[in-house]
């Protein structure tokens, strides 16, 4: 099996937990999604990530079954085609455990995704204290009292731990805040500037869009490397019927106006906005990768979950080979959006997409490779202070 097809069916399928595992409660941590389920994040053949769920509601009927043996994890199949298949499983990282000076959990600022350390300092959605969150989204299942935002101090501790630890390669900072001009982008810059002062690593940010393009600009001069303006479902019907506090606050029109801008301004493959595969027809998100890749943004495939109908893998496989041609055919580098666990980039999609696709694994290796990875720093600042003169002289005469 190839290891798009593996993550893919992790995905869907969940993995069972063979008797020499279930004793490894180090190995399992919480989805996302429902912080009382639980999952494992797997290390696949190729280096792909994925997140599998494994508990018995969501992953009895799962042909997979993970076993240990000495050292070694293995995803056993089991029925037709029986085999195993080498992988690693990744436990939770060590400083899930620490706190900070101020006494809050570390887990609860940020935690790890793949090569990505997640941060959302904010409390909770604003589109949930109104009464509106999105069905499947994360922020919104945070209560309003959950806790407060953690300061800068905080989230620096929280970073220097994951990078000391070697748990994580970039700083993924997300923020539930939608009112005002902003987006939300104004709340996360004190800790962008200081993330950027400490440690040399990329920043991606997810915000909502701003209602100014100005700020897009200012996003760029900050320091931030990657952007994401999530929409998250293409059909206009749907996404009103499943994320209200979307739509009437912000707009299906302006998320993609900010996105075809902000791909504009940031390097090409640095802008991206999941579809939820599951949430919509599968038209509906053919029809969105195309509208996504056209403006140069980065389409990234998640599957639904919470408690929703999950997809049939089978269905969702030309849904995939079509994300990965269509970012192609525009020309949008595949380098910088990747090892999500929880979503299929369009590098990844490769594996749908027949053998000759599959050969372009030369690209991930070029960012792979830790001086790839240096040099992208490099090009990123350099190409940066070219643009930054001329946005602040934007800033000046807005008044900003």
């Amino acid at each position: 099996m190839l290891p798009g097809q593996l993550k893919l069916e992790l995905a869907v399928r969940g993995a069972r937990l063979d008797a020499s595992v279930r004793d490894r409660a180090d190995l399992l941590r919480p989805a996302l999604h429902d912080e009382r389920a639980r999952t494992v994040e797997l290390l696949l053949p190729g280096e792909l990530w994925a997140t599998a769920p494994v508990d018995e509601a969501e992953a009895a009927a799962s042909p997979f079954r993970l076993a240990v043996e000495g050292d070694s994890h293995f995803l056993v199949l089991d029925g037709p085609g029986e085999g195993r298949i080498e992988v690693r499983a990744v436990a939770p990282p060590r400083f899930y455990a620490r706190h900070t000076g101020r006494g809050t959990p570390m887990r609860r600022i940020a935690s790890v995704c793949g090569t990505h350390l997640v941060v959302h300092p904010g409390a909770a959605c604003g589109f949930s204290v109104r009464g509106l969150p999105c069905r499947f989204c994360v922020e919104g299942s945070r209560g309003p009292g959950e806790r407060d935002a953690a300061s800068v101090a905080e989230v620096l501790e929280v970073v220097r731990a994951a990078f000391e630890e070697g748990a994580v390669e970039s700083v993924y900072l997300n923020s539930a805040f939608f009112e005002g001009e902003d987006g939300g982008i104004g709340f996360l810059a004190p800790y962008v500037d200081a993330i950027r002062r400490h440690f040399d690593t990329l920043i991606a940010t997810q915000v909502h869009p701003p209602r100014s393009n100005r700020w897009i600009d200012r996003t760029y001069a900050m320091g931030v490397d990657a952007l994401s303006y999530n929409l998250e479902i293409f059909d206009p019907e749907v996404l009103q019927r499943r994320c209200v506090g979307r739509m009437r606050y912000v707009g299906r029109e302006r998320y993609l106006e900010a996105l075809a801008y902000a791909a504009e301004v940031f390097p090409s493959g640095t802008v991206w906005s999941d579809l939820v595969i599951g949430a919509e027809p599968m038209s509906s998100t053919l029809a969105g990768i195309d509208a996504l890749a056209a403006m140069g943004v980065v389409p990234v495939a998640s599957i639904v979950r919470g408690g929703h109908p999950l997809p049939d893998p089978a269905e969702v496989v030309p849904v995939l080979a079509h994300l990965y041609r269509a970012v192609k055919q525009r020309g949008i580098s595949m380098g910088w959006v990747r090892d999500l666990a929880g979503g299929i980039t369009p590098l990844e999609a490769r594996h749908f997409a027949g053998t000759e696709a599959r050969l372009a694994v030369t690209v991930q290796n070029l960012t792979r490779w830790r001086l790839g990875a240096l040099a992208a720093r490099s090009l990123a600042r350099f190409r940066r202070r070219l643009r930054v003169r001329d946005v602040r002289e934007s800033f000046d005469s807005a008044h900003l």
